[in-house]
Protein backbone atom coordinates (compact mmCIF):
# COMPACT_ATOMS: atom_id res chain seq x y z
CA UNK A 1 0.00 0.00 0.00
CA UNK A 2 0.99 3.46 -1.28
CA UNK A 3 2.24 5.78 2.00
CA UNK A 4 2.10 9.90 1.84
CA UNK A 5 6.05 10.07 2.72
CA UNK A 6 6.27 13.92 2.12
CA UNK A 7 2.82 15.52 1.93
CA UNK A 8 4.42 18.92 2.05
CA UNK A 9 6.64 18.66 -0.45
CA UNK A 10 4.18 17.27 -2.93
CA UNK A 11 1.70 20.29 -2.49
CA UNK A 12 4.78 22.66 -3.11
CA UNK A 13 5.55 20.67 -6.02
CA UNK A 14 2.20 20.78 -7.19
CA UNK A 15 1.97 24.53 -6.83
CA UNK A 16 5.00 24.88 -8.91
CA UNK A 17 3.66 23.30 -11.05
CA UNK A 18 -0.19 24.89 -11.53
CA UNK A 19 2.18 27.77 -11.72
CA UNK A 20 3.84 26.88 -14.67
CA UNK A 21 0.79 26.40 -16.64
CA UNK A 22 -0.45 29.59 -16.55
CA UNK A 23 1.06 30.85 -19.86
CA UNK A 24 -1.89 32.86 -21.23
CA UNK A 25 -2.58 29.61 -23.76
CA UNK A 26 -5.95 29.75 -25.28
CA UNK A 27 -8.26 27.23 -24.09
CA UNK A 28 -8.90 25.19 -27.23
CA UNK A 29 -10.72 22.10 -26.74
CA UNK A 30 -8.95 20.18 -29.34
CA UNK A 31 -5.61 20.75 -27.48
CA UNK A 32 -4.06 18.40 -24.67
CA UNK A 33 -2.11 18.32 -22.13
CA UNK A 34 -0.96 16.15 -19.42
CA UNK A 35 -1.95 14.45 -16.14
CA UNK A 36 0.98 13.02 -13.81
CA UNK A 37 0.01 9.89 -11.46
CA UNK A 38 3.62 9.02 -10.23
CA UNK A 39 3.62 10.53 -7.41
CA UNK A 40 0.05 10.64 -6.73
CA UNK A 41 -1.33 9.68 -2.89
CA UNK A 42 -4.60 8.67 -1.45
CA UNK A 43 -5.29 7.97 2.20
CA UNK A 44 -8.23 7.34 4.74
CA UNK A 45 -9.31 9.44 7.20
CA UNK A 46 -11.47 7.35 9.53
CA UNK A 47 -11.59 9.22 13.41
CA UNK A 48 -12.62 6.19 14.90
CA UNK A 49 -9.58 4.18 14.01
CA UNK A 50 -7.73 7.40 14.56
CA UNK A 51 -8.56 7.09 18.34
CA UNK A 52 -8.11 4.31 19.55
CA UNK A 53 -5.67 2.67 17.52
CA UNK A 54 -3.64 6.02 16.90
CA UNK A 55 -3.34 5.68 12.91
CA UNK A 56 -5.30 4.25 9.81
CA UNK A 57 -4.88 0.50 8.34
CA UNK A 58 -7.05 0.81 5.70
CA UNK A 59 -5.63 -0.34 2.54
CA UNK A 60 -5.83 1.83 -0.28
CA UNK A 61 -4.69 -0.85 -3.14
CA UNK A 62 -7.82 -1.79 -4.41
CA UNK A 63 -9.46 1.78 -4.56
CA UNK A 64 -11.37 3.42 -7.73
CA UNK A 65 -9.61 6.13 -9.34
CA UNK A 66 -12.12 7.73 -11.70
CA UNK A 67 -11.59 11.00 -13.64
CA UNK A 68 -14.47 12.99 -15.00
CA UNK A 69 -14.46 15.76 -17.15
CA UNK A 70 -16.71 18.30 -15.10
CA UNK A 71 -18.38 20.17 -18.44
CA UNK A 72 -19.31 17.16 -19.90
CA UNK A 73 -19.91 14.73 -16.92
CA UNK A 74 -18.20 12.25 -19.41
CA UNK A 75 -15.69 9.64 -17.66
CA UNK A 76 -12.62 10.66 -18.98
CA UNK A 77 -10.41 7.36 -17.45
CA UNK A 78 -10.91 4.96 -14.39
CA UNK A 79 -8.27 2.81 -12.77
CA UNK A 80 -7.35 0.90 -9.39
CA UNK A 81 -5.27 2.73 -7.15
CA UNK A 82 -2.46 0.08 -7.11
CA UNK A 83 -2.42 0.32 -11.32
CA UNK A 84 -2.10 3.74 -11.88
CA UNK A 85 -0.53 4.88 -15.18
CA UNK A 86 2.52 7.26 -14.69
CA UNK A 87 0.88 9.62 -17.51
CA UNK A 88 -2.45 10.53 -18.88
CA UNK A 89 -2.98 12.75 -21.71
CA UNK A 90 -6.27 14.32 -21.51
CA UNK A 91 -8.07 17.47 -24.07
CA UNK A 92 -7.73 20.73 -21.99
CA UNK A 93 -10.34 21.54 -19.70
CA UNK A 94 -11.80 20.99 -16.20
CA UNK A 95 -11.65 17.72 -14.25
CA UNK A 96 -12.46 16.34 -10.87
CA UNK A 97 -10.97 13.25 -10.13
CA UNK A 98 -12.78 10.93 -7.62
CA UNK A 99 -11.43 8.22 -5.31
CA UNK A 100 -14.02 5.56 -3.44
CA UNK A 101 -13.51 2.08 -2.19
CA UNK A 102 -16.72 0.31 -3.35
CA UNK A 103 -20.06 1.38 -5.11
CA UNK A 104 -21.89 3.09 -2.72
CA UNK A 105 -25.17 0.84 -1.38
CA UNK A 106 -28.35 1.93 0.57
CA UNK A 107 -27.87 -0.11 3.39
CA UNK A 108 -25.81 -3.03 4.22
CA UNK A 109 -23.77 -4.82 7.26
CA UNK A 110 -19.65 -3.14 7.51
CA UNK A 111 -19.95 -1.45 4.78
CA UNK A 112 -18.07 1.84 5.02
CA UNK A 113 -17.88 3.91 1.59
CA UNK A 114 -15.35 6.22 1.97
CA UNK A 115 -14.66 8.65 -0.64
CA UNK A 116 -12.50 12.01 -1.64
CA UNK A 117 -12.37 14.18 -4.54
CA UNK A 118 -10.61 16.76 -6.25
CA UNK A 119 -10.72 18.95 -8.81
CA UNK A 120 -7.69 19.96 -11.42
CA UNK A 121 -7.45 21.70 -14.64
CA UNK A 122 -5.34 20.87 -17.74
CA UNK A 123 -3.24 23.28 -19.91
CA UNK A 124 -2.56 22.90 -23.36
CA UNK A 125 1.28 21.18 -23.16
CA UNK A 126 1.51 21.34 -19.74
CA UNK A 127 2.19 18.45 -16.58
CA UNK A 128 -0.49 18.53 -14.00
CA UNK A 129 -0.33 16.74 -10.75
CA UNK A 130 -2.74 16.60 -8.37
CA UNK A 131 -2.91 16.81 -4.70
CA UNK A 132 -2.86 13.95 -2.27
CA UNK A 133 -6.68 13.17 -1.44
CA UNK A 134 -7.96 12.13 1.74
CA UNK A 135 -10.86 9.72 1.35
CA UNK A 136 -13.66 10.26 4.04
CA UNK A 137 -16.30 8.15 5.17
CA UNK A 138 -19.36 9.08 2.89
CA UNK A 139 -22.16 7.07 4.43
CA UNK A 140 -23.89 6.91 7.79
CA UNK A 141 -22.91 4.30 10.50
CA UNK A 142 -25.19 3.34 13.34
CA UNK A 143 -24.69 0.82 16.26
CA UNK A 144 -27.92 -0.26 18.37
CA UNK A 145 -26.98 -1.32 22.13
CA UNK A 146 -29.05 -2.31 24.85
CA UNK A 147 -28.98 -1.18 28.88
CA UNK A 148 -27.50 -3.98 31.53
CA UNK A 149 -31.31 -3.55 33.04
CA UNK A 150 -32.97 -4.19 29.47
CA UNK A 151 -30.80 -6.69 29.06
CA UNK A 152 -31.97 -8.80 32.04
CA UNK A 153 -35.78 -7.48 31.00
CA UNK A 154 -35.12 -9.13 28.07
CA UNK A 155 -34.18 -12.56 28.15
CA UNK A 156 -33.63 -14.30 25.26
CA UNK A 157 -34.60 -11.86 22.80
CA UNK A 158 -35.94 -13.96 20.65
CA UNK A 159 -38.26 -11.68 18.76
CA UNK A 160 -36.32 -8.74 19.99
CA UNK A 161 -35.41 -6.55 16.48
CA UNK A 162 -34.46 -3.32 16.16
CA UNK A 163 -35.40 -1.19 12.40
CA UNK A 164 -33.29 1.07 11.56
CA UNK A 165 -34.75 2.91 8.45
CA UNK A 166 -32.61 5.95 7.18
CA UNK A 167 -34.74 8.12 4.26
CA UNK A 168 -37.47 5.96 2.37
CA UNK A 169 -35.17 3.06 0.70
CA UNK A 170 -32.12 2.82 3.60
CA UNK A 171 -33.64 -0.07 6.08
CA UNK A 172 -31.72 -2.93 8.29
CA UNK A 173 -33.33 -5.52 11.00
CA UNK A 174 -31.29 -5.63 14.05
CA UNK A 175 -31.63 -9.03 15.44
CA UNK A 176 -31.19 -9.17 19.60
CA UNK A 177 -27.63 -9.66 19.99
CA UNK A 178 -26.29 -8.25 16.65
CA UNK A 179 -22.88 -6.90 16.80
CA UNK A 180 -22.29 -5.76 13.58
CA UNK A 181 -22.78 -1.90 12.51
CA UNK A 182 -25.03 -0.97 9.66
CA UNK A 183 -24.17 1.35 7.03
CA UNK A 184 -26.98 3.34 5.52
CA UNK A 185 -26.77 5.84 2.33
CA UNK A 186 -26.77 9.64 4.05
CA UNK A 187 -27.34 12.54 1.47
CA UNK A 188 -29.95 15.58 1.28
CA UNK A 189 -32.45 13.72 0.49
CA UNK A 190 -31.96 10.93 3.34
CA UNK A 191 -31.38 12.94 6.46
CA UNK A 192 -33.89 11.08 9.18
CA UNK A 193 -33.76 7.76 10.64
CA UNK A 194 -35.99 5.76 12.51
CA UNK A 195 -35.18 2.95 14.60
CA UNK A 196 -38.11 0.83 16.06
CA UNK A 197 -37.59 -1.37 18.87
CA UNK A 198 -40.10 -4.32 19.02
CA UNK A 199 -40.26 -7.24 21.08
CA UNK A 200 -41.35 -9.03 24.78
CA UNK A 201 -40.21 -7.24 27.64
CA UNK A 202 -41.14 -9.08 31.09
CA UNK A 203 -43.34 -10.54 29.45
CA UNK A 204 -44.99 -7.99 27.48
CA UNK A 205 -44.69 -7.18 23.62
CA UNK A 206 -43.46 -3.47 23.12
CA UNK A 207 -43.40 -1.35 19.90
CA UNK A 208 -41.04 1.94 20.82
CA UNK A 209 -39.13 4.10 18.13
CA UNK A 210 -36.93 6.94 17.83
CA UNK A 211 -37.03 9.35 15.36
CA UNK A 212 -33.15 11.13 14.80
CA UNK A 213 -34.11 14.32 12.35
CA UNK A 214 -30.06 15.61 11.69
CA UNK A 215 -28.42 12.60 10.70
CA UNK A 216 -25.41 13.14 8.53
CA UNK A 217 -22.29 11.32 6.03
CA UNK A 218 -19.55 10.70 8.43
CA UNK A 219 -21.49 10.41 11.95
CA UNK A 220 -21.15 7.06 13.88
CA UNK A 221 -24.50 6.76 15.54
CA UNK A 222 -24.62 4.39 18.72
CA UNK A 223 -28.25 3.98 19.51
CA UNK A 224 -28.86 2.73 23.52
CA UNK A 225 -32.16 1.44 24.23
CA UNK A 226 -33.09 1.17 28.53
CA UNK A 227 -35.75 0.85 30.25
CA UNK A 228 -38.14 3.16 31.71
CA UNK A 229 -40.79 1.51 34.32
CA UNK A 230 -43.38 4.46 35.54
CA UNK A 231 -44.88 4.28 38.93
CA UNK A 232 -47.18 1.00 39.22
CA UNK A 233 -50.89 2.43 39.28
CA UNK A 234 -54.10 0.61 41.10
CA UNK A 235 -57.44 0.45 39.61
CA UNK A 236 -60.47 1.09 41.04
CA UNK A 237 -60.55 -2.31 42.20
CA UNK A 238 -57.02 -1.93 43.67
CA UNK A 239 -55.62 -4.02 41.36
CA UNK A 240 -51.90 -2.91 40.11
CA UNK A 241 -50.94 -2.44 36.63
CA UNK A 242 -47.82 -2.62 34.69
CA UNK A 243 -48.72 -0.23 31.70
CA UNK A 244 -45.89 1.77 32.59
CA UNK A 245 -43.78 -0.19 31.32
CA UNK A 246 -41.49 1.58 28.26
CA UNK A 247 -38.38 2.46 26.87
CA UNK A 248 -36.16 4.98 26.29
CA UNK A 249 -33.12 5.64 23.86
CA UNK A 250 -29.88 7.70 23.97
CA UNK A 251 -27.97 8.97 21.00
CA UNK A 252 -24.30 9.31 20.67
CA UNK A 253 -22.84 11.01 18.00
CA UNK A 254 -19.36 10.37 16.70
CA UNK A 255 -17.77 12.69 13.59
CA UNK A 256 -15.83 10.18 11.54
CA UNK A 257 -14.56 12.91 9.06
CA UNK A 258 -12.08 14.45 11.46
CA UNK A 259 -9.17 13.99 13.92
CA UNK A 260 -10.91 14.51 17.14
CA UNK A 261 -9.12 14.58 20.77
CA UNK A 262 -9.42 11.21 22.76
CA UNK A 263 -11.44 12.60 25.24
CA UNK A 264 -14.59 13.86 22.94
CA UNK A 265 -16.95 11.87 21.72
CA UNK A 266 -14.66 8.62 21.62
CA UNK A 267 -16.03 5.49 21.12
CA UNK A 268 -14.35 3.51 23.64
CA UNK A 269 -14.98 -0.28 24.71
CA UNK A 270 -18.12 -0.77 27.61
CA UNK A 271 -14.93 -0.70 30.39
CA UNK A 272 -12.33 1.61 29.49
CA UNK A 273 -9.66 4.52 31.21
CA UNK A 274 -7.32 6.46 29.87
CA UNK A 275 -4.70 8.74 30.79
CA UNK A 276 -3.48 11.47 28.58
CA UNK A 277 0.42 11.51 30.08
CA UNK A 278 2.21 8.39 31.16
CA UNK A 279 5.45 10.21 32.52
CA UNK A 280 5.73 13.96 34.10
CA UNK A 281 8.68 15.17 34.89
CA UNK A 282 9.48 18.31 37.30
CA UNK A 283 12.70 20.60 38.42
CA UNK A 284 13.52 20.51 42.04
CA UNK A 285 11.09 23.47 43.12
CA UNK A 286 7.37 22.51 44.31
CA UNK A 287 5.32 22.50 41.41
CA UNK A 288 2.07 20.69 39.44
CA UNK A 289 0.78 19.66 36.43
CA UNK A 290 -2.15 18.10 34.91
CA UNK A 291 -3.52 14.93 33.73
CA UNK A 292 -6.48 14.28 31.95
CA UNK A 293 -8.44 11.11 33.19
CA UNK A 294 -11.19 9.54 31.03
CA UNK A 295 -12.86 6.71 32.78
CA UNK A 296 -16.21 4.71 31.82
CA UNK A 297 -16.58 4.51 36.04
CA UNK A 298 -15.68 5.52 38.90
CA UNK A 299 -11.68 5.60 39.47
CA UNK A 300 -9.63 6.04 42.17
CA UNK A 301 -5.48 7.50 42.07
CA UNK A 302 -2.89 7.27 44.18
CA UNK A 303 1.29 8.31 44.89
CA UNK A 304 3.91 5.82 45.48
CA UNK A 305 5.02 8.40 47.72
CA UNK A 306 4.68 11.28 50.74
CA UNK A 307 6.54 14.16 48.33
CA UNK A 308 4.06 13.62 45.25
CA UNK A 309 0.36 14.11 45.52
CA UNK A 310 -2.70 13.80 43.45
CA UNK A 311 -6.09 15.87 43.30
CA UNK A 312 -8.66 14.73 43.57
CA UNK A 313 -7.87 10.92 45.04
CA UNK A 314 -10.89 9.88 42.56
CA UNK A 315 -12.82 10.34 39.87
CA UNK A 316 -16.15 9.61 38.55
CA UNK A 317 -17.04 8.18 34.93
CA UNK A 318 -16.43 11.26 32.33
CA UNK A 319 -13.34 13.28 32.28
CA UNK A 320 -11.26 14.87 34.69
CA UNK A 321 -8.32 16.81 35.62
CA UNK A 322 -6.15 14.55 38.06
CA UNK A 323 -3.38 17.35 39.71
CA UNK A 324 0.25 15.74 40.27
CA UNK A 325 1.90 18.03 42.66
CA UNK A 326 5.33 17.71 43.81
CA UNK A 327 7.23 19.08 46.60
CA UNK A 328 11.04 20.82 46.96
CA UNK A 329 13.29 18.60 46.26
CA UNK A 330 15.94 19.16 49.30
CA UNK A 331 17.98 16.47 48.21
CA UNK A 332 21.25 15.93 45.88
CA UNK A 333 19.57 13.47 43.81
CA UNK A 334 17.28 12.57 41.24
CA UNK A 335 14.18 10.91 42.49
CA UNK A 336 10.89 9.33 41.68
CA UNK A 337 7.30 8.23 42.09
CA UNK A 338 4.42 6.37 40.85
CA UNK A 339 1.04 7.81 40.29
CA UNK A 340 -1.54 4.47 40.02
CA UNK A 341 -4.95 5.62 38.40
CA UNK A 342 -6.95 2.34 38.97
CA UNK A 343 -10.64 1.47 37.80
CA UNK A 344 -11.30 -2.31 38.50
CA UNK A 345 -9.53 -4.02 36.87
CA UNK A 346 -7.62 -1.86 34.72
CA UNK A 347 -4.44 0.14 35.85
CA UNK A 348 -2.57 2.98 34.20
CA UNK A 349 0.33 4.37 36.24
CA UNK A 350 2.49 7.58 35.72
CA UNK A 351 6.17 7.97 36.16
CA UNK A 352 6.98 10.92 37.67
CA UNK A 353 10.39 11.97 37.88
CA UNK A 354 12.03 15.31 39.74
CA UNK A 355 15.39 16.61 39.36
CA UNK A 356 17.93 16.85 42.33
CA UNK A 357 18.62 19.74 44.72
CA UNK A 358 21.37 21.90 43.30
CA UNK A 359 22.84 24.76 45.26
CA UNK A 360 23.04 26.92 42.65
CA UNK A 361 22.27 29.95 43.69
CA UNK A 362 18.71 31.43 42.44
CA UNK A 363 18.44 32.16 39.03
CA UNK A 364 15.98 34.55 37.39
CA UNK A 365 12.97 33.19 35.53
CA UNK A 366 13.63 32.13 31.78
CA UNK A 367 12.53 35.48 29.08
CA UNK A 368 11.16 35.03 25.47
CA UNK A 369 11.87 37.97 22.97
CA UNK A 370 11.94 38.74 19.33
CA UNK A 371 13.36 41.43 17.14
CA UNK A 372 11.59 40.01 14.26
CA UNK A 373 8.12 39.79 14.72
CA UNK A 374 5.64 40.50 17.03
CA UNK A 375 4.76 38.60 20.04
CA UNK A 376 1.48 40.10 20.69
CA UNK A 377 0.35 40.34 17.07
CA UNK A 378 -0.55 38.15 14.49
CA UNK A 379 2.23 38.86 11.50
CA UNK A 380 1.83 38.49 7.77
CA UNK A 381 5.00 35.95 6.34
CA UNK A 382 6.25 35.46 2.84
CA UNK A 383 8.93 32.74 2.34
CA UNK A 384 11.58 34.97 2.93
CA UNK A 385 10.52 36.24 6.19
CA UNK A 386 13.03 35.97 9.03
CA UNK A 387 11.40 34.75 12.15
CA UNK A 388 13.18 34.28 15.21
CA UNK A 389 13.06 34.64 18.65
CA UNK A 390 15.68 35.32 21.20
CA UNK A 391 15.42 32.85 24.82
CA UNK A 392 17.00 34.24 28.20
CA UNK A 393 17.58 30.70 30.82
CA UNK A 394 19.91 32.30 33.68
CA UNK A 395 18.68 28.38 35.21
CA UNK A 396 19.73 26.42 32.34
CA UNK A 397 16.78 25.39 30.00
CA UNK A 398 15.51 21.56 31.04
CA UNK A 399 12.66 21.89 28.33
CA UNK A 400 11.78 23.33 25.04
CA UNK A 401 8.09 23.24 24.08
CA UNK A 402 6.86 23.39 21.35
CA UNK A 403 3.27 22.75 19.79
CA UNK A 404 2.50 23.67 16.45
CA UNK A 405 -1.01 24.53 14.59
CA UNK A 406 -0.64 25.09 11.00
CA UNK A 407 -2.97 25.82 8.74
CA UNK A 408 -4.12 23.23 5.93
CA UNK A 409 -5.48 26.71 3.99
CA UNK A 410 -9.01 24.86 3.99
CA UNK A 411 -10.04 25.76 7.70
CA UNK A 412 -8.47 22.53 9.03
CA UNK A 413 -4.84 21.86 10.86
CA UNK A 414 -2.09 20.44 8.86
CA UNK A 415 -0.72 16.75 10.12
CA UNK A 416 2.96 17.11 10.15
CA UNK A 417 3.74 13.39 10.77
CA UNK A 418 3.33 12.83 7.72
CA UNK A 419 6.41 14.62 6.56
CA UNK A 420 8.28 12.73 9.88
CA UNK A 421 7.49 15.87 12.52
CA UNK A 422 4.88 16.18 15.18
CA UNK A 423 2.51 18.84 15.65
CA UNK A 424 4.12 18.71 19.81
CA UNK A 425 7.35 18.38 20.65
CA UNK A 426 10.16 19.34 23.01
CA UNK A 427 13.88 20.44 21.27
CA UNK A 428 16.03 18.87 24.50
CA UNK A 429 13.96 15.32 23.91
CA UNK A 430 13.47 14.90 20.66
CA UNK A 431 13.10 11.38 20.14
CA UNK A 432 11.97 10.16 16.78
CA UNK A 433 12.02 13.41 15.65
CA UNK A 434 15.34 14.05 15.93
CA UNK A 435 16.26 14.36 12.11
CA UNK A 436 13.28 16.14 10.87
CA UNK A 437 13.41 19.43 13.21
CA UNK A 438 17.52 19.29 12.42
CA UNK A 439 16.24 18.74 9.09
CA UNK A 440 14.74 22.28 9.39
CA UNK A 441 17.85 23.67 10.92
CA UNK A 442 16.34 23.55 14.42
CA UNK A 443 18.74 23.25 17.30
CA UNK A 444 18.45 19.69 19.82
CA UNK A 445 19.42 18.12 22.17
CA UNK A 446 22.84 19.12 23.68
CA UNK A 447 22.14 22.51 21.53
CA UNK A 448 19.09 22.94 24.32
CA UNK A 449 19.49 21.39 26.96
CA UNK A 450 21.72 23.15 29.36
CA UNK A 451 21.87 26.39 27.47
CA UNK A 452 21.25 29.81 29.46
CA UNK A 453 20.61 31.32 26.00
CA UNK A 454 19.57 30.73 22.58
CA UNK A 455 17.97 31.66 19.31
CA UNK A 456 15.21 29.99 18.33
CA UNK A 457 14.93 30.39 14.45
CA UNK A 458 11.92 29.16 12.47
CA UNK A 459 12.51 30.76 8.79
CA UNK A 460 12.99 27.37 7.46
CA UNK A 461 9.61 26.68 7.92
CA UNK A 462 8.46 29.96 5.98
CA UNK A 463 8.90 28.43 2.56
CA UNK A 464 6.39 25.41 3.58
CA UNK A 465 4.20 27.88 5.59
CA UNK A 466 3.56 30.34 2.42
CA UNK A 467 1.80 27.17 0.62
CA UNK A 468 -1.15 27.19 2.90
CA UNK A 469 -3.17 30.15 3.62
CA UNK A 470 -4.79 30.86 6.79
CA UNK A 471 -2.69 31.56 10.79
CA UNK A 472 -0.06 29.33 11.75
CA UNK A 473 0.48 29.41 15.48
CA UNK A 474 4.07 28.61 17.23
CA UNK A 475 3.59 27.85 21.14
CA UNK A 476 6.74 27.56 23.06
CA UNK A 477 7.38 27.31 26.25
CA UNK A 478 10.84 27.51 27.96
CA UNK A 479 11.33 25.34 31.19
CA UNK A 480 14.69 25.87 33.45
CA UNK A 481 16.18 23.42 35.44
CA UNK A 482 14.69 25.26 38.56
CA UNK A 483 11.22 24.55 37.14
CA UNK A 484 10.54 28.16 36.02
CA UNK A 485 9.45 28.84 32.64
CA UNK A 486 8.16 31.18 30.53
CA UNK A 487 5.28 31.06 27.45
CA UNK A 488 5.23 32.61 23.70
CA UNK A 489 2.96 32.46 21.24
CA UNK A 490 4.27 33.43 17.15
CA UNK A 491 1.34 33.96 15.38
CA UNK A 492 1.99 34.24 11.90
CA UNK A 493 -0.72 34.44 9.02
CA UNK A 494 -0.16 33.67 5.10
CA UNK A 495 -2.40 35.43 3.15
Amino acid sequence: MKKITNILCIAILSAISLASCDKGFDNVVEAEGKLSLKNFEATVQNAEDVIESRSTDIDVSSFRVVVVNKSTGAEAGSWVYNALPEIVALPVGTYTVNVYNKELQNAAWESPYFYGSQDFSIKENDVTTVDPIVCKLANLKVSIKYSDELKTAIGTGEDVKVNVTVGENSSLDYAYGETRAGYFRCDNENKSLVATFSGTVEGYYISEYKVISDVAQGQHRIITFSLKTAPDISDEYGAVGTTGLTLDATVTTVDMTSDIPAEEETIQPDDYMTVDETELSFGMLASSKDVSVSASAEWTAASSTSWCTVSPANGASGTTTLKVSVADNTVEIERTATVTVTMGSIIREIAVKQAAYSEQPTAAAPTVTSSTIDLLASNTVTAASKVDVDVLAPGKIANFFVKINMSDGNGGTLDLSSVNLANEFDLCNPGEYKDGLVGLGLPVEDDVKGKTEMKFDISGFMPLLVNYSGDHIFNIEVVDELGQSAKATLTLKVE
